[in-house]
């Protein structure tokens, strides 16, 4: 389990790391045994407010909407950069995550490391540090 020092925690795959990203607030991932890509996750400061965000979100990138058990949210991708995007609000709290695509060389392989990606997300959750010691 990765404990990030900005208030989540998530699983990854036994061959993902994180490495160091210049982006505030944001881990970084990647597969050490074979570059697919890079997975970034940057949580919110603030509680959720807007219920409409999303939807206007959805609607202006032609989004697809995500529930999956405790977390609500949509994702689509950038063609033209080979990004995908998520916006997943969690116990509130609204998580901005993307996946630069590495250079896999068909469209199955694309699919299976976005299940993958899709597989990390599904396990983010809120955590709380007491004393500021994690």
């Amino acid at each position: 389990m990765f404990i990030s020092e900005y208030n989540y925690a998530l699983n990854l795959p036994e061959t993902w790391s994180e490495y160091i990203t210049d982006e505030e607030k944001t881990n970084a991932f990647f597969n050490t045994k074979k570059w697919t890509g890079n997975l970034r996750i940057t949580p919110t400061n603030h509680q959720f407010q807007n219920p409409d965000f999303l939807n206007e979100l959805r609607i202006e990138n032609n989004a697809t909407e995500i529930m999956w058990n405790n977390i609500n949210g949509i994702q689509y991708n950038d063609n033209n950069e080979g990004i995908y995007y998520w916006y997943l609000i969690v116990e509130n709290t609204l998580f901005l995550c993307s996946f630069t695509l590495g250079d896999l060389p068909n469209t199955i392989d694309i699919q299976n490391e976005l299940l993958i990606v899709e597989s990390i997300l599904k396990t983010i959750k809120k955590i709380t540090f007491v004393n500021n010691i994690r």
